[in-house]
This record gives C-alpha cells, structure tokens and sequence, in this order.
C-alpha cells in the first residue's frame, strides 16, 4: 500500500486489507506525507506541529492494526502535506523503491491518477515509475477510490474494472479503523463518515455482484 497520507490508506482500501489480513497475506504501508506540515493556521509552533505529528502517528498505528496490519511494516515518510510537490519527484521515487527493494511485493496499491490532490497524483506518478517492469521483476498496480478526493475532478475517468469482494465485517473493521483517525473521520453525510463509507462498499458490491466490495483500477497487471 502505498498512499499519500494517513487515512488515505484506509478510505481507499481499508476492507481489502482486513480480508488480506484475515487470508495471512503479510501487508506493508508507506506513507511519505504526515498529513500535519501543511496545516500552519492550526499548528502555530513546533512544539504543537511535534505533538500533532505524534498523535498521528500514534492514531495511525492503531487504525492500521484493526485491518491486520503489524506497526513494524508501516513506514512513515516526512513530505510536506499538500505540498509535495515542492520536493522533488525524483526524491519521492527513490524513498518508494527503497521500501519496496525491501519488501519485494507482488502487488502496490495506491491513488488514482486523477485525483484532486496534489499529493495523490504525486504518488501515482512515483509508483508507476518505481515499478517500472524488469526481467524479474513485475509489480501489479491497482488503483484505488479516496472519498473526499477522488472523482471531484470532472470528468473523473474514474472507472472502476477490478472489484474485491468483501464481507460486513471487514466493512465494519474499514469504519472502526477510519475512526481512529480521531481529526479525519467526520460526521455523516460527509464522503468519510461512517454511513457514507458503508453505503459506498454497497454501491460497489451491486455494480459487481457481491453484497459489498472495494473498488479499482487496473494500473498493470501481469500474466
């Protein structure tokens, strides 16, 4: 998983994880921007910046272990929130092939290319670099939905062709673990309440065929 931000990581595939997790595949997260730099009206000091930033961290920890993600595979960059694109891509790129140098994954999972943020589209571009194919080696790239942010742009070319299959539990381990991001999670009818969240796993399931599912698209994928 690689996403821009804590969150972004559960709201596009949240479910997935949790059924990846309960199938024993081992999950890995990046997440090169702390979501905390750029918000300089409501961290006036470094001193609150550092607390915000730990308490971020500490929430994202937790979120990601209600989907069955173990705190020594999560990795935390320091790019600047909404403003990545003031460091340079090539600096992004090669903290990404670091971690996957290390991982050796199969499959990455991350934005979709024409998402609002900036941020968003940063990583995409990153990831499609830093997978680029070689003789052995041949990353899948899926491409996932974040309420709040992807499909604002229109026309979205947001087109989902791969589907996962989820159940009720692993929806409701989704929301369990959105709400641990205490400063992220909202109130309903906002794309990141609970009930929103929930409605969307339905939606997906009906246009797929299942009674719930986590939608995405296809980057690469290999025979």
């Amino acid at each position: 998983m690689f996403f821009a931000h804590p969150d972004d990581e559960v709201l596009a595939a949240g479910a997935t994880m949790k059924k990846l997790s309960d199938n024993g595949v081992t999950i890995h997260v990046a997440i090169p921007a702390t979501g905390i730099h750029a918000r300089r009206n409501i961290e006036k000091d470094a001193e609150q910046r550092e607390s915000a930033l730990f308490n971020l961290r500490e929430d994202c920890v937790k979120a990601l272990a209600v989907v069955g993600v173990q705190s020594q595979n999560i990795y935390l960059g320091e790019f600047s929130d909404n403003e990545m694109d003031s460091h340079s891509l090539l600096d992004l790129i090669h903290w990404l092939e670091a971690i996957i140098d290390k991982v050796q994954p199969d499959t990455i999972f991350t934005h979709h290319f024409n998402c609002t943020n900036i941020d968003h589209r940063y990583c995409h571009e990153a990831v499609i670099v830093a997978t680029r194919p070689a003789e052995n080696r041949h990353i899948t790239v899926l491409t996932g939905e974040v309420p709040s942010s992807t499909g604002y742009l229109k026309p979205t070319q947001w087109e989902p062709n791969y589907y996962v299959d989820v159940t009720s539990k692993q929806v409701r381990a989704k929301i369990k673990a959105m709400q641990s991001y205490k400063g992220e999670a909202r109130p309903d009818p906002h794309p990141r309440s609970p009930q929103v969240l929930g409605a969307l796993a339905k939606v997906r399931g009906s246009e797929s065929g299942f009674m719930y599912a986590e939608a995405f698209m296809v980057g690469k994928m290999f025979g």
